[in-house]
């Protein structure tokens, strides 16, 4: 099902008050994108623009060739190259979504990876997890390869001291990812200080049968 890109620029400004209001960013931090329907261009959330007042027209329309503004009352995010970068690598991607989500953040930091111990992690990432891209400074054209290069056919990637960046085929999957990476990050924090020891996870044959299922539906298509 197509959308209008009337519809298409308000599921980008929900989706970023929805990671807000869950915490997984302040004020302005953060920026979501997806394909302008029936151009290469894409539409992206203006750099320090509050989200709550956010309004359709406020997002920044770029080119997809070198990433310029082509239409907008404000200046794109800072992050524009890794938006641009990672459409222009993965046909199958129609959305991104970057947050700085404190549990990720928290756990990444220590160098602890969230393994797989929520079922939504496993199914919105195809048993993958998250990737950890270099830590190099953002929002410029080789962070955005570097990070992607790293991030490979896997669904998000960390940002280790700053945040997480995630994909999908529309703006609902890459923040349904975003958030079920967080609540899983959150989980397992939770889970280590109870100090009981290692948590389960979800066995590998289990695992095996919830990435068949969600592949069955098309969920988790290659980047």
């Amino acid at each position: 099902m197509t959308v209008s890109e009337l519809e298409l620029r308000k599921q980008i400004i929900a989706g970023a008050q929805l990671c807000e209001s869950r915490d997984m960013l302040t004020y302005t931090q953060g920026n979501f994108s997806a394909r302008r329907p029936g151009k290469d261009q894409i539409l992206i959330t203006p750099s320090d623009i509050p989200y709550p007042g956010m309004q359709p027209d406020d997002l920044v329309v770029v080119d997809l060739e070198e990433g310029k503004k082509i239409e907008g009352k404000f200046e794109p995010s800072s992050e524009t190259p890794i938006h641009v970068t990672a459409y222009r690598r993965f046909p199958n991607v129609g959305a991104c979504a970057h947050v700085e989500s404190p549990y990720v953040n928290a756990l990444y930091s220590l160098n602890i990876e969230i393994p797989n111990i929520l079922g939504n992690f496993v199914y919105l990432f195809a048993g993958k997890g998250l990737a950890v891209g270099p830590s190099i400074k953002s929002a410029n054209w080789d962070f955005a390869d570097r990070t992607l290069d790293t991030m490979g056919d896997r669904f998000g990637v960390v940002w280790k001291n700053h945040g997480m960046f995630c994909v999908g085929p529309d703006v609902r999957t890459a923040v349904k990812r975003c958030l079920a990476a967080e609540q899983s990050a959150r989980t397992y924090w939770l889970a280590l200080n109870l100090q009981r020891g290692e948590p389960d996870m979800i066995p590998a044959d289990v695992q095996a049968e919830m990435v068949k299922v969600v592949a069955a539906l098309g969920w988790t298509k290659a980047v």
